[in-house]
């Protein structure tokens, strides 16, 4: 039997599963204190915590390695969770594994980040430690504005969660693209939810501060590449980069043609996803010189968008068109590994 955490995300689509296949279940609060007790009949554990949920931050991976300690098989395990929404802790996790990697800096002392304010390459990319859609990126294209971000960050630093109405225009500008009037409507109704979500992450998690965290500007693309691996499947779809901007992530602008991404780069997702032990994983990729895919950024989790989809590759590079649901692809090869 696995337990399901009932926390929203990809829970109830998992329970869904269970109940239509005879899957032995039952659903959980990993927010009990006595959850540990709970679950000690069972032989997994599912949560899809989120980097939105203040509480989830706090408490999931505790639970989730206790319980994987205690024999329970869970998702996500620990090679899984451990750099979750960290992007210092991905910086070190890619350099160990000699990853393509975009080259990144991490400071802890004022001083030696601002030494190396002096002659690093301009522009380059600043980003907080956690923080999802782009948020937390800024492009320094001059020396002061760089020394102003270290000082910033080594005094009151940024709030993680972003503002309430961060980054309006765009997705309001998307959300009419896709589906006019209507879209629009549907993007306000989900408007007071948004705000109980980013107020109260800005009122719990705090400023980031005390380091200074770089990664090397990687110039000439207008979009990224998100690749989603699970097992022996692949999917993804381009992002594109936004109007006089630099980024891709939390734009929306969803290009879904899988003619246009290139199999080396499936090819260079599969690998990565076996090196990392992930039972889940998302990938964020650019090309260096519009030719060498690098890796930006990871996540075990990620959001599913309608027409993502409609077809995967396999570890041979065989494309299928054929439908499926990302969360069923997770839950049914977590049971395979029980």
């Amino acid at each position: 039997m696995i337990a399901i955490h009932n926390g929203g995300g990809w829970a109830a689509s998992w329970i869904e599963y269970c109940r239509d296949n005879d899957i032995p279940h039952k659903v959980v609060c990993c927010y009990d204190s006595n959850i540990l007790e709970q679950i000690r009949d069972c032989s997994g554990l599912m949560w899809h915590f989120s980097h939105s949920r203040p509480q989830d931050l706090l408490l999931a991976r505790n639970v989730l390695n206790a319980a994987e300690l205690m024999g329970l098989k869970v998702f996500p395990n620990f090679y899984t969770n451990w750099h979750f929404d960290d992007k210092l802790s991905q910086k070190y996790l890619f350099e160990a594994l000699e990853l393509p990697a975009a080259p990144s800096w991490a400071f802890f002392e004022r001083d030696k980040a601002l030494e190396f304010a002096k002659n690093c390459e301009l522009p380059i990319v600043a980003k907080l430690r956690r923080g999802a859609g782009s948020y937390n990126v800024r492009l320094m294209k001059k020396r002061g504005q760089l020394k102003k971000y270290i000082n910033r960050m080594f005094g009151k630093g940024y709030a993680s969660a972003p503002a309430v109405l961060a980054d309006a225009k765009t997705k309001f500008k998307v959300a009419l693209n896709k589906g006019g009037v209507k879209g629009v409507l549907n993007r306000l109704k989900k408007a007071p939810n948004f705000y109980r979500v980013f107020s109260r992450g800005r009122k719990y998690l705090g400023n980031e501060k005390g380091y200074a965290y770089f990664q090397k500007f990687i110039p000439g693309n207008t979009c990224d590449y998100r690749i989603k691996v699970v097992g022996d499947v692949a999917w993804g779809f381009r992002r594109m980069v936004r109007k006089n901007d630099f980024r891709a992530s939390g734009g929306g602008m969803l290009d879904f043609d899988y003619h246009k991404i290139p199999e080396e780069l499936i090819r260079m997702a599969f690998n990565c996803a076996s090196k990392l032990k992930m039972q889940s994983v998302a990938f964020d990729f650019v090309l260096n010189q519009g030719i060498n895919p690098v890796i930006v950024e990871i996540s075990y989790g990620f959001g599913i968008d309608i027409g993502e989809s409609e077809g995967y590759w396999d570890r041979n590079i065989e494309y299928y068109e054929k439908g499926f649901d990302p969360t069923h692809i997770v839950i049914d090869y977590f049971l395979k590994q029980i």
